[in-house]
């Protein structure tokens, strides 16, 4: 069961890190497609879910370096948010090819990332 309690993290910047809400979504988002990836690999139907298994790899990784480059408040992080962005997407659109809730979840958590990170590209 993808785990459904996320607690954001506090910054310790000075009133706060500005791409504090891209973070935590980006943060959250890495952890349920780790937790989905995971659940994918125990489906009786595996094989089929290849794809979306190394999407969901991919989506994790990126949203850990996009938290990361805000988190320091890189130059670059627009433009890793941009890929993020679109990597969510295609991580929501391959979740969303099965029904287990577990994919389902994640494909709803990758698209609020998704949109979190147009947010913070378009700043």
């Amino acid at each position: 069961m993808p785990a459904t309690m996320y607690m954001p993290a506090v910054s310790l910047m000075p009133g706060g890190n500005p791409n504090q809400s891209c973070i935590d979504a980006c943060s959250k988002c890495a952890q349920i497609c780790e937790e989905c990836f995971n659940l994918c690999l125990q489906e009786a139907d595996v094989k089929a879910r290849m794809n979306c298994i190394k999407t969901l790899q991919d989506c994790a990784e990126i949203c850990s370096t996009a938290a990361c480059y805000m988190s320091r408040e890189s130059g670059n992080a627009k433009d890793i948010c941009n890929i993020c962005a679109t990597i969510c997407d295609r991580c929501a659109s391959e979740c969303n090819m099965f029904k287990d809730q577990h994919c389902q979840t994640c494909a709803d958590t990758c698209r609020n990332c998704a949109d979190e990170c147009r947010r913070m590209a378009g700043m």
